[in-house]
């Protein structure tokens, strides 16, 4: 295997939880990992994923069906954004994994700031169940930051 052939991506194992980070495409062979994984439960930490393209994301539908063939009960944790995007466009994307935790946008309208933050599932689906949008203090500012995306559109992922 050269280089360019390597995985782009990191994997970090302690016990039953595994940390995913860096980029599913092509070179990921996560089918290879699947492998690895017999029976039980595991928890994946999905926080440092920074790109999947399509090819990653056959890769990563056929990573999720091997687990759930071999008996695997998946929880993701912490699932970055790109991930979400394709959990929303492609419904096998999650797969018949449990989503405990997740990256969403907001913005700060008192400064100005953008980025994501961490959303616990079990306490933003009784808001979405009213048709409200998650909020969380500004890591900046402290004032109140709003969810900064089509609440219909992002949290589709939860209703698959």
């Amino acid at each position: 295997m050269t280089s360019s052939d390597a995985p782009t991506f990191t994997l970090t194992r302690a016990g039953d939880r595994l940390e995913l980070g860096g980029r599913i495409d092509e070179r990921s062979q996560l089918a290879d990992l699947a492998r690895t994984i017999t029976g039980g439960a595991i928890t994946l930490d999905l926080a440092a994923v920074t790109y999947i393209n399509s090819l990653g994301v056959r890769d990563w539908v056929s990573f999720l069906r091997a687990l759930a063939t071999a008996g695997v009960d998946l929880t993701l944790e912490r699932c970055a954004e790109v991930m979400i995007l394709q959990m929303n466009m492609i419904v096998d994307a999650r797969g018949s994994a449990r989503i405990a935790s997740f990256f969403a946008p907001f913005a700060c309208d008192a400064c100005g700031w953008e980025g994501s933050q961490l959303v616990v599932t079990d306490q933003v689906q009784p808001l979405l169940a009213v048709g409200r949008a998650p909020e969380t203090p500004c890591p900046e500012c402290q004032q109140q930051a709003r969810f900064a995306d089509f609440v219909d559109r992002y949290f589709l992922f939860l209703s698959a």
